[in-house]
């Protein structure tokens, strides 16, 4: 939970760099990037919690729209 807390609140910080154009935004992006593939991984060994191979996919999916984002500089 407090992973997902925190690939929450680096999301949000990302955005906020990407609209002020700022040059911190390539690495926030890395950043997002690198914390929801944990985000993913630690959710996919979570046999327990039903919705946690949901989450999975959801961090995947993150990771994979910042992926771009580090390239486009």
């Amino acid at each position: 939970m407090r992973m997902l807390r925190q690939c929450a609140e680096l999301c949000e910080l990302n955005v906020r760099a990407l609209r002020k154009e700022s040059r911190l935004a390539r690495r926030t992006a890395s950043l997002c990037f690198e914390l929801s593939n944990q985000v993913a991984s630690e959710a996919w060994r979570d046999t327990e919690d039903p919705g946690s191979h949901a989450l999975s996919r959801d961090a995947l999916r993150l990771a994979r729209s910042c992926h771009p984002l580090l390239f486009s500089y």
